[in-house]
């Protein structure tokens, strides 16, 4: 396994494979938070707007791990971490609020 680890180190694309996933991962939420409005602009339904609300909190935390690897600037700031998992939990108690509230 070390043999595979090295290997796979030393070509430049798998160095970057990680943030390229957060990128595209983040473009596809994007595109779930605009149909999550749309959705919302047609019904009114409280309960889509706490999806709306996730969608955003979870598009930011996307584009924020993508920015975080390709700037290495931001991963040496000491608090990083603890907004990273900030915006998770926020992310998680706006999915928990959409499936419990009611309309």
């Amino acid at each position: 396994m070390d043999f595979l680890s090295a290997f796979i180190s030393q070509i430049p694309f798998f160095e970057y494979l990680e943030g390229i996933v957060y990128f595209v991962s983040a473009i596809l939420s994007s595109i779930l938070l605009a149909l999550s409005i749309y959705a919302y602009r047609k019904k009114y339904v409280k309960k889509i707007l706490f999806a709306v609300m996730a969608f955003a909190f979870f598009t930011f935390y996307l584009f924020f791990e993508s920015a975080e690897f390709f700037l290495p600037v931001l991963a040496t700031l000491p608090f990083i971490d603890i907004v990273a998992a900030a915006i998770t939990t926020v992310v998680l108690i706006f999915f928990f609020l959409s499936i419990t509230k009611k309309a």
